[in-house]
């Protein structure tokens, strides 16, 4: 792969943790007869995870502020190696850490983001071998930064000498990103795949001289597994095989060189491989289908079988490496039930072969299986999404690494701290449990993931009813409802525009966005649903969109897999998407009718900040845009549905533009007679521009989103499609705003005859269950585990119709006003304009959020009014936190690598 696409995820890779253990920054090594340092144990406030998920760990906990990246044991059974994400000094973290007496002996910051799964014990040195990813600084610099397989200097004999540090054993390796080292027991060699260069490199363990990278013969390289003697080994590849002549394939990204995959029908990455490799020749010996997402391997070279943990087909393979074929491929069923989302993500063999440990990432537990005939003997639970294991030379003890521990909240050094991007990842250890304590814990896996629930929902009806209702109880029973419109918006947080309505539980003083701004949300929410405690689980536009169309992510996506290559909100990167489909895709298997207006539609430059006014003047003057777009959306088979004329992501085009586009398409269903089952529209504007010179201003841009949902509402209302009809409007983030309960709390909106009047409905909802709700709506099965187990939103629904029709109203905020010209701003405003201007907005998110807040609360607010301290007691797992760096990248395919600058106010808590 030859572009520097996707510098947006190094900045992804930058901001992957944001809190540090201890406070010492700056030091290089803490040592241990300096100070000894505790992690918790357990925390006070445990996140609310918003999938439902209880999070119940085994054994024995140590919590982290940061997210942790590896675990291994060290000389002996009480030490344990634990790698963190970046700090705010932008260093990861590795810990040695004598987990018996949850104490720290030494600290070491290493410069830049550690590789997934990054860690590798190596016995002779006494220390792990590290991976790491060191972003370029430098604006202008394409390169990427720096991959870095890194080791510990010689201990020295002094024993007041304080601890070595680690330095770059091998620099320069490759670019974005690294999977897991593996070293060779038998021979000093090392092995480090390079997921940007399709490359794996082979290292002297002992000297650092890099013997040589192989291309291994597939797209994006992640887990490695060495042979004792050092002389052959595997990788997996998260994007499959390389494309044959005739295969369907869809680009990883924007650039015209990005790597190509093979895809199914549906626009997804189709195939998953494992390759041998021959260090000495440094070929590809062989390459065997597996199945997709393959991640983690482990080999029991002994009885020549390579276990592959495949993420997103739910699956485990088992290769004879002799023959290198597939004898047997174990299906990861909990409970005997099929749910997408289980993930498998690390794998760990005991020394006799006979079991193998399977981390299941979204099912938060470790899964014991026979390898003799592949059974589950049990489940074990974990905190949230475990990504490695480790065990004990003598197997008696099991190490869990997880990625996001108990979810966010209060720091663990200064507990009045407390935002969404506060990860507090665990590594707990869980002395291997006979067959009583297994059962034990089984029950437990059951409770946390609502296996009842799941079950009865999975199980055919014994008898299905007949009286159709608005929201059914089963998907396949009659419902009410034969049309849905869902509407995806950008970026707000409820407070923000509902902070002041009397019935619902918000805080005034946080309204950015009011009655004269955007009545018609009010308006909505008054006359029908208020919904006061519905959440969004993606925490950014790359990881919301799946979530609002997938109800699901991929460890691809939540690592992230992506760096270097995409940002996946806008069907970029088919390597990120769940094996389980969108939401269209059920609905068209399902023979419904579906057409999209926006959503995964791609993304259309903003080179002239004039033209958003200019449009805005033309709409003024009466005309449709029917014929000003043509879209080819590069998520292919998305085509085959998609309102070819409406335009996708950009800011340049006002939301009042795309309402006249699909307003035109209701006329034109009206006239047919018909209309689609499911209509899914993207209205973005409500994202702002901040503080940009001559740009529509925030509240302006707010005002046009809010009049296009009006009038989009009151013609759909207005239609005779309207009695057997809801419309569905939610964020898929909330950029991390104001709000007084949740940074993630977010807007959403039931519409419909069959809605609830005047009706405030306070159950707990999350994104996945307003797909849940759409998925009953339309008799469609559930896409994941997580709708499965998600609370639908019949709360907010009645079976007895309501005919009112809703009538918009005209925003009192100008929809054309803009922001000062730079030389007509000073002081902060001018501050916050310069910042603007250097921000980048053709991408969702590209810019750091914490500043863009920061900015509209400003403008709105006042420059002199502190921002809020933002509540976070729930957890979403893909929130991007930038407040604290001192950079921000660009987003994918930027080609002049320009960094912005950030000045940081004061940040109240």
């Amino acid at each position: 792969m030859s572009s520097d696409a996707g510098t947006h995820g190094e900045r992804w890779l930058s901001e992957l943790a944001t809190a540090e253990l201890i406070a010492a920054a700056g030091l290089t090594v803490a040592a241990a007869a300096q100070s000894v340092e505790r992690p918790a144990r357990a925390v006070t406030d445990p996140g609310v995870v918003t999938t439902r998920q209880a999070i119940t760990p085994a054994g024995v906990q140590s919590v982290f502020d940061g997210r942790v990246y590896g675990v291994a044991f060290g000389a002996s059974a009480s030490e344990l190696w634990v790698l963190t994400g970046r700090t705010r000094a932008g260093k990861a973290q590795l810990y040695r850490l004598d987990w018996l007496k949850n104490a720290i002996g030494d600290r070491w910051e290493l410069e830049g983001a550690p590789a997934l799964q990054g860690l590798a014990f190596d016995p002779r040195r006494g220390s792990p071998l590290v991976g790491l990813a060191v972003p370029a600084r430098a604006a202008g610099n394409r390169a990427g930064g720096a991959v870095r397989l890194l080791a510990r200097d010689a201990v020295p004999a002094a024993s007041s000498t304080p601890a070595p540090g680690f330095t770059p054993l091998a620099a320069d390796l490759g670019r974005h990103l690294a999977g897991g080292p593996a070293l060779a027991a038998g021979r000093r060699r090392a092995v480090l795949p390079l997921v940007f260069e399709n490359e794996l490199a082979i290292v002297d363990a002992d000297s650092g001289q890099v013997e040589g990278r192989v291309k291994t013969g597939g797209v994006a390289p992640f887990g490695a597994a060495i042979s004792r003697d050092g002389d052959v080994a595997w990788v997996s590849h998260w994007g499959g095989r390389w494309p044959k002549t005739g295969d369907p394939t869809l680009p990883t990204g924007t650039e015209p060189e990005a790597d190509r995959v093979v895809v199914d029908a549906r626009g997804i990455a189709s195939t998953g491989t494992v390759a041998r490799i021959d260090l000495g020749t440094r070929t590809v010996t062989a390459t065997v289908d597996v199945g997709l997402h393959p991640t983690t391997l482990a080999w029991d070279e002994a009885r020549r079988r390579l276990y592959v943990a495949n993420a997103n087909s739910d699956s485990i393979s088992v290769v004879d490496t002799a023959a290198a074929r597939v004898v047997r491929t174990i299906p990861v069923k909990p409970f005997g039930l099929s749910l997408g989302g289980v993930a498998p993500t690390a794998l760990a063999i005991t020394g006799d072969g006979a079991t193998l440990y399977a981390a299941l990432g979204g099912f938060n537990a470790v899964a014991v299986i026979a390898t003799a005939d592949g059974s589950l003997r049990g489940l074990i639970p974990t905190a949230w999404y475990p990504t490695q294991l480790a065990l004990t030379p003598d197997g008696t003890q099991l190490a869990v690494a997880t990625l996001l521990g108990v979810g966010s909240g209060s720091e663990l050094k200064d507990p009045s701290r407390r935002y969404v991007h506060a990860y507090r990842g665990t590594v707990h250890v869980v002395p291997v449990p006979d067959a009583a304590q297994l059962a034990s814990y089984t029950m437990a896996v059951a409770e946390n993931n609502h296996v009842a629930t799941a079950r009865a929902q999975l199980e055919p009806a014994t008898a299905r009813t007949t009286t159709p209702t608005a929201v059914p109880r089963r998907a396949g029973d009659p419902s009410l409802i034969e049309h849905v419109v869902y509407i995806i918006k950008e970026n707000r947080t409820y407070d923000q525009l509902f902070g002041d309505l009397p019935r619902g539980n918000g805080e005034p003083s946080f309204v950015l966005f009011g009655e004269d701004v955007a009545p018609n949300h009010r308006k909505l929410a008054t006359e029908f649903v208020l919904l006061d405690n519905f959440y969004a689980t993606g925490g950014n536009s790359g990881d919301g969109h799946q979530w609002v169309t997938q109800a699901s992510e991929t460890s691809y996506a939540l690592w992230p897999g992506y760096v270097g290559r995409s940002y996946p909100f806008d069907g970029t990167d088919p390597i990120a998407y769940a094996n389980t489909g969108f939401l269209w895709d059920l609905a068209l298997a399902r023979n419904k009718t579906v057409r999209v207006f926006g959503e995964y539609a791609g993304r259309l430059p903003e080179t002239d900040r004039g033209e958003r006014e200019r449009l805005m003047e033309r709409w003024r003057g009466g005309e449709d845009f029917t014929r000003e777009w043509s879209i080819t959306a590069p998520l292919a088979p998305l085509n085959k549905v998609l309102a070819r004329n409406y335009p996708p992501y950009t800011q340049n085009v006002p939301d009042v533009v795309r309402a006249r586009i699909f307003l035109k398409a209701l006329e034109e269903w009206k006239a047919a007679g018909t209309m689609p089952n499911l209509v899914v529209l993207q209205l973005p504007s409500d994202h702002t521009r901040g503080a940009t010179p001559e740009f529509h201003t925030a509240k302006a841009m707010v005002a046009d989103n809010d009049l296009a949902l009006g009038q989009i509402v009151e013609a759909l209302s207005a239609s005779p499609f309207w009695k057997k009809r809801a419309i569905l409007v939610v964020e898929d983030d909330a950029q991390h705003g104001v709000d007084h309960v949740d940074g993630h709390r977010t807007v959403a909106l039931a519409i419909s005859p069959y809605a609830r009047r005047q009706h405030v409905d306070s159950t707990f909802y999350a994104h996945q269950s307003m797909v849940k709700t759409i998925e009953l709506m339309l008799g469609l099965p559930t896409l994941s585990l997580f709708d499965l187990i998600a609370i639908d939103m019949r709360a907010s629904f009645t079976d007895t119709p309501d005919p009112r029709l809703f009538t918009a109203v005209q925003p009192k905020q100008s929809l054309s006003e803009k922001n000062p010209r730079l030389s007509e701003t000073s002081g902060s405003a001018r501050v916050a304009a310069q910042d603007s201007l250097k921000m980048r907005w053709d991408v969702p998110d590209a810019v750091p959020t914490a500043r863009l807040n920061r900015i509209v609360w400003g403008q709105i607010k006042g420059w002199d009014v502190p921002y809020p301290g933002v509540k976070t007691a729930v957890f979403a797992p893909l929130a991007i936190e930038d407040e604290d760096e001192d950079e921000a990248e660009d987003a994918d395919g930027d080609r002049d690598g320009d960094r912005t600058r950030r000045r940081s106010p004061a940040r109240p808590r």
